[in-house]
């Protein structure tokens, strides 16, 4: 049994538990179900719980940005209590969560709880059969994920420069220093953005003496640390959501914007990839052009990706490097003579 002078907690948690759109319940209900649930001698007065409506009602208005819940009314006067998260959408953030290989078995299982718990659904036991697939090992990057995030999290809001080691694999799949000959890969950067991109945590950011924005995974940062050193005003990239949301690979690089004729029958990944929003002009019956507005380091490798449907790439450098690309690949891939398989 709970202690039972906060008696709004106890209303609170029975709308919580018990309550939906479809099931919404009236004040004499919910007396009942308190009593019920927390074994007290007696149900409180209708009076009582009417006022807990109203209490939670202004307090999910007035503190809408802090809870995660809401109170609705219904035309008979019913109420339930509603998620500021859908159902749907916090399926959809589990599954994130269920498939990232850089989140371990018991955090992934730890925050679909979570998930869990604000929506009011076992999503756990939902999503248990497939986390059953992930390795139970913990890595070094998997403890630290979550503390690398919260401290470039509040460096960018106060725009504060950080330093720290980036890693890379080596061939026995062990992270080491980057480059090892500098500085033991200890840097300090300039942060600016954090976007989840292509399965993975990218930070955006600039070296001092740099002019253009690069791309690092936050799963591969160790000793991360804001230092009392300002960032400064980023006025390179005038909006950073359209200038992320178009990187095909995040190499980073100046943006500019990228040309090129398509095959028709290639529309739909076009569009799947870069987004409806993508500039799509009609040629012929045959052809389409793509105008997308990223950098040139961003998106060689998927121009590559779709060669055989692509070409008037522009600009004419970024045309140029990939031409040298595919003439050194078919060099050094030529079939020399025929071989059977079997």
């Amino acid at each position: 049994m709970l202690p039972t002078k906060n008696k709004l907690f106890l209303t609170y948690y029975v709308l919580k538990q018990y309550s939906n759109k479809e099931n919404p319940m009236n004040a004499t209900e919910v007396a009942k179900k308190v009593q019920e649930v927390f074994e007290l001698e007696k149900a409180p007065n209708r009076r009582t719980i009417y006022d807990h409506f109203e209490d939670l009602e202004l307090i999910s208005e007035v503190y809408e940005q802090t809870v995660s819940f809401r109170l609705v009314r219904t035309p008979n006067r019913k109420v339930y209590i509603e998620s500021t998260i859908s159902s749907g959408e916090a399926h959809l953030l589990s599954d994130a969560v269920a498939t990232s290989r850089f989140i371990d078995l018991e955090q992934s299982r730890s925050l679909i709880q979570k998930l869990g718990i604000v929506v009011g659904q076992n999503l756990k036991n939902f999503f248990e059969p497939r986390l059953h697939f992930k390795a139970t090992d913990k890595k070094e990057y998997n403890e630290q994920l979550f503390q690398n995030i919260d401290v470039l999290t509040e460096a960018i809001k106060k725009g504060k420069k950080v330093t720290l080691q980036y890693l890379k694999y080596d061939v026995n799949k062990q992270l080491v220093p980057s480059r090892p000959d500098e500085n033991n890969g200890y840097k300090k950067i300039r942060p600016y953005y954090l976007i989840w991109q292509i399965n993975k945590y990218y930070l955006m950011y600039y070296y001092d003496d740099s002019t253009s924005p690069r791309f690092m995974r936050v799963d591969k940062m160790r000793d991360v640390m804001t230092i009392d050193e300002a960032v400064g005003e980023l006025k390179d990239i005038p909006n950073l959501s359209d200038y992320t949301r178009n990187q095909a690979y995040m190499f980073g690089g100046m943006p500019e914007y990228i040309r090129f004729r398509c095959k028709m029958y290639s529309i739909g990944q076009v569009i799947d990839f870069f987004g409806e929003d993508v500039t799509i002009k009609p040629i012929d019956e045959e052809y389409f052009q793509v105008e997308v507005y990223t950098s040139c380091e961003s998106i060689k490798f998927w121009l590559m990706q779709y060669i055989s449907s692509i070409d008037q790439i522009e600009p004419l450098k970024l045309a140029v490097e990939i031409e040298e690309m595919l003439e050194d690949g078919l060099r050094r891939n030529r079939v020399k003579q025929k071989e059977t398989f079997l």
